[in-house]
């Protein structure tokens, strides 16, 4: 069986949903991220789900006009309310599961001790006729909900709040909505060591666009609440990384087309926006930035023009390609932060990688501080270790840091890959008033963790 999460966030309702589609990029195209990474060779990260997303479409944004269900007096004729708590989509994991057939979806909830499933209401579109699924991406499994229901189909949906649930503390704090380097990578550190990965984390359940958690500041409880449920045990797909012993009933993974744990952690392009999202807002609900991964660097720089972007790294010369600490870096199936290249060429990195396994041998991982080196000898490997194995003991005690191949994590491959560098001097992206582009990692890392 699942571990289902158990937690909350803000009250929402679907009934008051105002939703809107920003002109931006849609998800992942093709198949450009279809297996669990090994940090040592491949390193696709996210399979692509909805090939036929238009890139002109990206983040579905949802906010609520109000903050509490209508009252009892206030129900539409032939509308019940429910106390119930979600249970998951009937049949997870079946073939016939998938999100082409989602208007005959029917959904779990303990209602009073019973099981009783409802269908939801689709009928909320975009301009184009493209279902919004508001009420999908408020549903988290576990969770406790008010649902509103007519003739046996949910209309709306009210979450509870929690009376015991104490606000997450991360030990690098950014600022929100504070335009400079250094806040970018501090905003950076906020989920390391807490959030797993999730493959389709940060996407909303159609898989088209951002999810709420990743358009809302601050790092999201339902990510930490996952991490604490979860141990060793956790695999992001199939049980000790081997096919043969695939169980998509029982899998986290989105067999089925639709992200069914879209709250539960972050993959890396999801992980990157929420990123952006806090560096650049200082409030929730507005466009995300969560885009395919591979197109992400070129996108900041040609959509929103905040800085330059670069089709290649030169070569593996460390002298030619030179990261700085805050760029983007887009692989074909993986986007990933620097934190700046050391004196031996080595990088540290920033990212959400399903790349680690864990001391149960189970294929998983999250959003960490990495390295990319040839050796465990490297300056990287060696910094990297320092501050998880320091500041992260609970992560430490699930994942060993693993060491990412040059020859895969420099390799740019299709016209979208490529690095992204901020304009500093440009009024759209990000000031530089700490000289971080300048500085190397060691330097860097002492002044978020304020050593």
């Amino acid at each position: 069986m699942k571990k289902y999460p158990r937690g909350l966030v803000s009250f929402l309702i679907a009934t008051s949903l105002i939703l809107t589609i920003p002109s931006c990029s849609s998800k992942k195209s093709g198949k450009e991220e279809s297996n669990a990474a090994s940090q040592s060779g491949s390193v696709n990260e996210d399979t692509a789900q909805n090939e036929s997303s238009s890139d002109n479409m990206m983040s579905t944004n949802m906010t609520s006009s109000e903050n509490s269900a209508p009252s009892q007096e206030s129900l539409p004729a032939g509308t019940e309310e429910i106390e119930a708590t979600f249970l998951g989509v009937s049949h997870w994991g079946e073939p016939e599961t998938k999100k082409e057939n989602a208007d005959s979806f029917t959904y779990r909830f303990d209602v009073e001790g019973r099981e009783k499933t409802y269908f939801i209401d689709n009928t909320k579109k975009d301009s184009s006729g493209t279902p919004l699924y508001p009420i999908q991406n408020m549903l988290k499994e576990g969770y406790r909900y008010k649902i509103l229901v007519k003739d046996n189909t949910i209309v709306g949906v009210e979450e509870f709040k929690s009376e015991s649930t104490q606000p997450f503390q991360p030990v690098v704090s950014g600022t929100p909505g504070k335009r400079t380097v250094l806040n970018f990578i501090q905003t950076a550190l906020m989920p390391v060591g807490t959030t797993l990965y999730v493959f389709g984390g940060g996407w909303d359940w159609q898989d088209t666009g951002s999810s709420i958690q990743s358009r809302t500041i601050g790092v999201s409880d339902d990510w930490v609440k996952f991490f604490s449920e979860q141990d060793v045990n956790y695999t992001f797909r199939d049980k000790d990384d081997d096919p043969e012993k695939r169980d998509p009933k029982t899998s986290y993974y989105p067999f089925g087309g639709f992200n069914e744990y879209y709250y539960a952690g972050l993959d890396c392009s999801g992980f990157v926006g929420w990123t952006l999202y806090n560096t650049m807002n200082t409030e929730s609900g507005k466009e995300g930035y969560v885009v395919s991964s591979t197109k992400m660097a070129k996108k900041l720089s040609e959509t929103y023009g905040y800085g330059d972007y670069s089709g290649t790294l030169g070569d593996q010369d460390p002298d030619r390609y030179r990261l700085r600490p805050g760029d983007v870096v887009s692989l074909k199936g993986h986007v990933w932060i620097s934190l700046g290249t050391c004196d031996d060429g080595s990088v540290v990195i920033v990212h959400s990688t399903n790349g680690y396994k864990s001391k149960a041998g189970q294929p998983g991982g999250g959003v960490a501080i990495g390295a990319i080196g040839y050796t465990k000898d490297c300056q990287a490997y060696q910094l990297a270790s320092r501050y998880m194995t320091e500041y992260y003991p609970e992560w430490c005690s699930r994942y060993d840091l693993t060491l990412s191949d040059p020859d895969h994590y420099l390799k740019i491959e299709g016209d979208t890959a490529g690095r992204f560098t901020w304009n500093t001097s440009s009024s759209e992206g990000l000031s530089d008033p700490d000289g971080v582009q300048n500085m190397k990692p060691d330097q860097v890392l002492k002044i978020c963790f304020g050593e």
